[in-house]
This record gives structure tokens, sequence and C-alpha cells, in this order.
């Protein structure tokens, strides 16, 4: 799976710059709220029965359009998006909560349709980690430090470097310039660092957004 979505990300991203001298090309800039959860799966349940809870965090970066025909097109892009859960926990010794936001530069690459204002989007999507702050809180203590990508080596490590996945997006364009929009990313990597793949342990990251997209250039 994973080298079916390198190979589609190349194939999207060289066909758009074959067409994009005889296209027409829209530039804009795209900032919104995510609303990141995570789902466990694979031989092994690192949840162990918790249950973890959407959290607040946002997305915000560039959008580049090229229009094929009338209604279709192709979209890419370089957004930071950012991901994770919340978890909160009870129990005799008190009461527990994690907010974890790993942070990721995410390029997207999507097939577009327009028609009367209406917009739809389906595609994959590529990101790397690049930051983000976990907050931990026992009893009304709270501890916040940076979260660590890696193979798991390092015992800090929380998330895989690498993310990648799918994005549907449907939106409306109001006064032709400025896009709102509702989308729902599917993570299809396993988040998790290697050691915990290695054990059958997987997580995937899932996100619900809102976002506002200006519209610039073109025709």
């Amino acid at each position: 799976m994973k080298k079916h979505l390198f190979l589609l990300l190349l194939l999207a991203a060289s066909l758009a710059t074959s067409t994009h001298l005889n296209a027409q090309v829209k530039f804009g800039v795209k900032a919104g709220l995510n609303l990141a959860n995570i789902n466990s799966g694979g031989d092994e349940d690192v949840l162990d029965g918790l249950d973890p809870k959407m959290t607040p965090t946002f997305l915000v970066g560039g959008v580049v359009e090229f229009g094929l025909t009338e209604n279709l097109g192709i979209g890419t892009g370089v957004q930071l998006s950012g991901k994770g859960f919340k978890l909160e926990e009870e129990d005799e010794f008190g009461k527990y909560s994690i907010r974890s936001n790993p942070l990721y530069l995410q390029v997207p690459v999507s097939i577009n349709y327009q028609n009367n204002g209406f917009f739809a989007s389906f595609g994959p999507y590529l990101g790397f980690g690049v930051g983000g702050k976990n907050k931990e809180t026992f009893d009304g203590e709270s501890d916040t430090y940076d979260v660590e990508f890696g193979d798991g080596s390092n015992e800090d490590d929380l998330y895989s470097p690498l993310d990648y996945g799918l994005t549907l997006e449907l939106g409306y364009t109001v006064a032709g310039a400025v896009r709102l929009s509702a989308s729902y990313q599917l993570g299809l990597a396993n988040a998790l660092p290697k050691t915990f793949k290695d054990e059958g342990y997987k997580v995937n990251h899932q996100v619900i957004g809102v976002a506002a997209t200006y519209l610039f250039g073109g025709q």
C-alpha cells in the first residue's frame, strides 16, 4: 500500500507538471480547524481498552490547482497539519489525562471536481512529522513536552516520522474566491514507531476538518 501511494503521488505530480503550461493555474492560502483522533488496530491493542477522544488542532498552508477541463483539475500544495488525540482516565490513584498534538508537513495530491460553486476532491497525502506538543496532567499538575518522532530506539519516540493516507473534501466557493470546505483524512500508515510495529501494534490517524481557502490567479 505504501508503494502504491508513493507511485500515485509521483504520477499525479508528473501529470500536473506536464499539463500546467496549458492549464488554468490557481494559487491559494488555506487555514482551518482539525478535529483529530487515532484508531487502534493490528494484532495487539496498544490502547488496551482505553477510549481516545478528538482533540482540536489546526491546518494552514498553501494550495495550487491546475484546471484540466471546465470542471476537472488537479490540486496539490504544502500544509502544516495537526493530528493526535486526547485521553482521560480516572482510578483510585487519581485523574490522568494526555493531549497529544503531533504536527506534520503534508503534501496532498487530489483530483478536483467543480460545478456551479460546488467543489469535491479526493486523493492521497504524504506527511512528515516536524513537531508538536504533548501535555500530561495528573491530579491538576501538568507537564508539557515536545513530540518526538523516530523508530523507537529512543524511549521518548511516540510517532513514526512518516504518515500517509487519503483525503475526501467537499466545499462551496463563495464570490469566486473563498472556498469553505469540510474534509476527512484517513491515515493508512501505522503512526507508531518501528519497535511498536514489530510487536504487532498499529495506530492510524483520523482527522475531520473544516477550512477556508482564498484562491487567486487563473482566469
